[in-house]
């Protein structure tokens, strides 16, 4: 394995100058206000903006409602016209499609709060991780959550949950991602997914795909679920079984995949590289294709929960650049979407990829093109407790689902439009204030480093990622001290714990 050089030791890195023309309006106060008033409201009703991208080039208008929405149109038209966008695409990509509208609606917002800041700071979260339960029937070594047989005592409940998808849709959050422990196990699962569907929430569920039947699949589907993604760490089953504690385990997932694709769910499959498995990234990206997956999920490890306890397989920083060099030419094929919970993966993109190829917006979306490009660094990069957070099982909100141990606020107590509001959540959307190569790094718009990667190394949210190939030295250090001291185990708890 062989992988790319992108920096000179001591050098800064530095990412090309790309700007195009909307950056220039969007950073007009004038602009801001104008945000502000088509926008004005909250995520429980239609605002004016909402209203005007359901008519934009609406076929179904007739007679007086089609020339009421018409002098919207050509003014809509010709904003396009200057931003060098496509009418078509736009219409059936963005103004036509209800969670990228609400996901516009909550930019513009911010954008209205904040002004354009390179990454954006949101007003609330674009997307809220919800790991709905502690209870799992795997016992994963590498599990962040630390899940077990049971729930937790302290879990809301489902009178709680339903009220708590309420909260995000007030807030005007578009996208939700339910996760666990395994979100399959609890029934509450259904009435929440009814909930989100009322409110036009785009929902996905991770999963480790056991329990994934041909009758939950068209149930999930009918509830309004988009996107399927189940975990496989190995393509050899016997140590699949192993890595996840139960026999059968990797067969069983194999067939929730193929139940899912069979029924039209778009699915991925996602995996969790160590340093034994990362050479086998291309045969699992084709298996994935083989299967029938529109989506290869790259899971990023987190020394955290039970991964604690296996932190020396973590890659190490040249072949975490190997693999993303990887990702990223998987990407560029074409034959699969690409997504990685690393945030260098945006970072890999601008680096790796051809000037108008596809570049990666954040930890699930991608896109081609310069336009793409500039968008990645105001949206790409780390989302933790900027454009995205975590709803644990009893309540507690934090930064990540990887970031439990700080926890920011609790729905039973505070609205997730004030928790969000919160000073920590302030200082991670300023990527000025960081420390080692990431408070330098040329490319921090685009990526920013993994925060929750930073804290659980070195006890410091703000330090520098110590997985990224510009933080080799930090890499060093942390392994010259580990083998000087204590075991990296006792180290990380030693750090965590502080």
């Amino acid at each position: 394995m062989s992988s790319a050089t992108v920096h000179s030791e001591g050098a800064v890195a530095k990412a090309p100058a790309t700007r195009h023309v909307l950056e220039d309006i969007l950073n007009k106060p004038l602009t801001w206000k104008i945000l502000g008033r088509l926008t004005a409201g909250n995520g429980a009703s239609p605002c004016l903006f909402e209203r005007l991208a359901e008519n934009y080039n609406n076929p179904a208008l007739q007679g007086w409602q089609k020339w009421k929405w018409l002098p919207a149109e050509l003014l809509i038209d010709a904003g396009l016209r200057l931003a060098g966008l496509d009418k078509r695409v736009m219409t059936d990509k963005l103004f036509h499609h209800r969670p990228t509208v609400r996901a516009l609606t909550l930019t513009a917002r911010s954008i209205a709060r904040y002004g354009l800041t390179a990454p954006q700071r949101f007003i609330a979260p674009l997307m809220v991780v919800w790991n709905i339960t502690q209870a799992c029937n795997l016992r994963c070594r590498h599990c962040y959550q630390n899940s077990g047989a049971k729930p937790l005592q302290s879990e809301l409940t489902l009178e709680e949950k339903l009220h708590a998808v309420d909260q995000m849709a007030v807030a005007g959050v578009p996208f939700l991602a339910i996760a666990g422990g395994e979100p399959l196990i609890t029934n509450d699962l259904w009435p929440v997914l009814e909930r989100a569907k009322h409110w036009g929430i785009h929902v996905t569920i991770a999963t480790n795909g056991t329990l994934l039947t041909p009758e939950r699949v068209a149930r999930l589907m009918e509830l309004g679920v988009k996107y399927v993604e189940v975990s496989i760490d190995s393509l050899k089953p016997e140590e699949h079984d192993r890595f996840r504690g139960q026999p059968g385990a990797w067969e069983r997932s194999i067939q929730g995949i193929r139940n899912s694709v069979a029924a039209g769910m778009r699915t991925g499959l996602a995996t969790c590289f160590t340093r034994q498995t990362v050479e086998t990234v291309d045969e699992v990206v084709e298996f994935a294709i083989s299967l029938g997956c529109r989506t290869f999920s790259h899971f990023n490890f987190i020394p955290v929960g039970r991964g604690r306890e296996m932190v020396d397989a973590d890659l190490t920083p040249q072949q975490r650049e190997w693999l993303l060099e990887r990702l990223t030419a998987h990407l560029q094929s074409g034959r699969i979407n690409v997504i990685s919970t690393a945030p260098q993966l945006g970072r890999a993109c601008v680096v790796y990829a051809p000037p108008e190829g596809i570049f990666a917006t954040g930890h699930a979306g991608s896109g081609q093109g310069t336009k793409t490009m500039v968008l990645s660094r105001y949206i790409g990069g780390c989302g933790a407790g900027r454009c995205y957070c975590a709803l644990q099982p009893n309540g507690d909100v934090t930064p990540c689902v990887y970031i439990s141990s700080i926890k920011v606020g609790n729905i039973r107590e505070k609205s997730f439009t004030e928790i969000f509001e919160c000073d920590l959540f302030s200082l991670l959307s300023n990527r000025e204030d960081r420390l080692h190569h990431c408070a330098v790094c040329g490319y921090k718009s685009y990526c920013g480093g993994c925060r929750a990667r930073a804290l659980a190394y070195t006890g410091d949210i703000r330090a520098g990622d110590p997985g990224c190939a510009f933080n080799q030295s930090l890499w060093d250090e942390l392994n010259a001290e580990a083998a000087t001291a204590l075991p990296v185990l006792n180290n990380l708890a030693a750090r965590q714990a502080s």
